[in-house]
């Protein structure tokens, strides 16, 4: 099982503004949901308005915000762009080791924190 992020530190690690928002966007994400990594990186644009975080959820609008930066005016492409392309996996992967946690614990941290509310 992915460790847990206790909230405040998941909180400082949206907050830290020296991780790319795409990939602050995507945590918030998967804390928020229940979608898979994996689908969520094969989001377009078009699919922002059907992936909306929790309303009242913990994040308390960081979330929303985050993807309102994310998305930042386009109409089309992949919602997780990099460069004009779709974030992969392994630079998923990579940059949520680099802030010391593995990309899946982002999902499992929410799914048990929205359970002990």
């Amino acid at each position: 099982m992915a460790e847990s992020i206790p909230l405040d530190r998941f909180l400082r690690l949206l907050a830290d503004e020296s991780v790319p928002v795409v990939h602050r966007a995507l945590w918030a994400l998967l804390w928020e949901s229940d979608v898979r990594v994996l689908d969520l990186l094969a989001l377009e644009v078009s699919d922002e308005s059907r992936i909306r975080p929790r309303a009242g959820g913990e994040l308390g609008g960081q979330a929303e915000a985050l993807l309102a930066r994310l998305v930042a005016g386009r109409a089309s492409g992949p919602l997780f762009a990099v460069g004009g392309r779709t974030l992969s996996w392994d630079e998923a992967v990579r940059t949520a080791g680099a802030a010391g946690v593995p990309i899946h614990a982002f999902r499992t941290s929410g799914r048990q924190h929205r359970g002990a509310l």
